[in-house]
């Protein structure tokens, strides 16, 4: 198990747990970002001398990935906190949290579902696309904060959060954690075809402030 060396976890702050399958797709993600397009750098790669931009193919990491692959359910909040730290240290941490968003994304929807909306979304209207991308992103959000108060924004295309997403306003000062729910936002109007950019993050949570805001552009009718 990677350490639990989060301020807030060893406070007892964060307590609850997450699905198994939002670290794991923050592992995941780590170790695709960190291997090399071509296999040959690998070996002549010094791993001990790259760790911190290669850490998702450090052993550590990659038994992780087959613990969580193992043990499915969820997974204490604290650990995940401090899975964010540890991968919020990196300069490409908001691409990796952005990415990993995605994926979470992608994993949410069913084979059916995929087909479904990749042949069948001229069948469904704008308005209704856009309804369902939010009522995507609003469960998997309350995976991830089943505390949390979770809203639209009034006369916005935007997701309001308040009381905090807790494993990912742990992740930085800077909040960058909250890139996991761009990601998310962006990769399910994506498979709607609801909007054509992804989401912004006008605001979150500093001092001075109580809530996060994610809006979305939204396609032209």
């Amino acid at each position: 198990m990677m350490p639990v060396d989060s301020p807030r976890a060893q406070d007892g702050e964060l307590e609850g747990e997450i699905p198994v399958r939002i670290p794991l797709a923050l592992l995941l993600t780590l170790r695709d970002l960190d291997t090399p397009e071509d296999p040959r750098e690998l070996e002549e790669m010094d791993l001990s001398l790259n760790l911190r931009r290669r850490l998702g193919l450090s052993s550590v990491v990659l038994k992780q990935i087959r613990r969580y692959e193992e043990v499915g359910g969820d997974v204490p909040a604290a650990e995940v906190a401090s899975l964010f730290e540890l991968v919020a240290r990196r300069v490409d941490a908001p691409e990796i949290f952005a990415s990993t968003g995605r994926r979470v994304a992608r994993e949410a929807f069913s084979p059916g579902a995929r087909v479904m909306l990749r042949f069948g979304w001229r069948l469904i209207p704008l308005g209704l696309r856009r309804i369902l991308a939010w009522g995507r992103v609003k469960k998997i959000a309350r995976l991830l904060s089943p505390s949390s108060e979770i809203r639209m924004a009034k006369g916005l295309n935007g997701l309001v959060i308040r009381r905090g997403l807790p494993v990912l306003g742990t992740a930085t000062r800077d909040g960058r954690g909250g890139e996991v729910l761009s990601g998310i936002i962006g990769e399910s109007f994506r498979m709607y075809r609801a909007a054509e950019s992804d989401a912004s993050r006008p605001r979150c949570e500093t001092p001075g402030e109580d809530h996060c805001l994610w809006v979305v552009d939204a396609t032209p009718d």
